[in-house]
């Protein structure tokens, strides 16, 4: 037997959320919805803080309700280098840049420098990357189908 984990605080991030921390999440999920109910205080980044009534909208989507999160904070591509299903894609090319990267204690030292210490926010960074970057890992639309949830 191994003890849960239940870590002070977790940063979860998804797609969309209302202003209550009640929030949509799909694609591959991983372990998101689970650190959520875990963590004693939960801060929540979203790609878009939407009206309740989209939440509301499609309760099947909604993997995080409100009642376990702490704070909800707007931080639209805050997944990168990874991806958020719908918004933008993986960004290959950092990952493979950063097998070189990381072969060495002063290279690593020297990206965290540029990187995460040398810009002033989330918004720098992603300037930073540039236009070339965020038109690689735009999306095309691929709407699903209309669900009809009925009255009830």
């Amino acid at each position: 037997m191994v003890p849960a984990l239940n870590p002070d605080v977790a940063i979860v991030h998804v797609q969309r959320a209302d202003k209550n921390g009640n929030a949509h999440l799909w694609g591959i999920i991983g372990e998101q919805k689970e650190a959520a109910f875990a963590a004693k205080k939960v801060i929540l980044t979203a790609e878009e803080i939407v009206d309740e009534a989209v939440i509301r909208s499609d309760p099947n989507r909604t993997m995080i309700p409100g009642i376990v999160v702490s704070a909800v904070c707007h931080v639209p591509f805050a997944s990168h280098p990874s991806y958020s299903q719908g918004y933008y894609d993986r960004d290959n090319e950092f990952y493979l840049a950063w097998d070189k990267i990381s072969e060495s204690k002063e290279s690593v030292q020297k990206y965290l420098d540029e990187w995460v210490f040398g810009v002033k926010d989330r918004n720098a960074y992603w300037k930073k990357l540039g236009e070339k970057t965020h038109k690689r890992l735009k999306v095309k639309a691929r709407q699903s189908e209309r669900v009809n949830y009925g009255k009830y």
